[in-house]
């Protein structure tokens, strides 16, 4: 995910309230922000879905 230095925005999500602090907690765990982590999981699943791309 390229981070050129657009602008910032907000990303409004609902999840729950397990599901937050599990990210939290996460993040915290390897030393992260939650943006980085937010970076990192879109990275896998786009990384995912395109190797499932390639395999049917």
């Amino acid at each position: 995910m390229a981070t050129d230095g657009g602008p910032v925005v907000n990303l409004n999500i609902k999840i729950t309230e397990d599901e937050r602090w599990a990210f939290k907690e996460l993040c915290v765990k390897h030393r992260m922000s939650q943006v980085e982590g937010f970076r990192r999981a879109v990275r896998l699943l786009r990384a995912q879905l395109e190797d499932e791309g390639t395999q049917g």
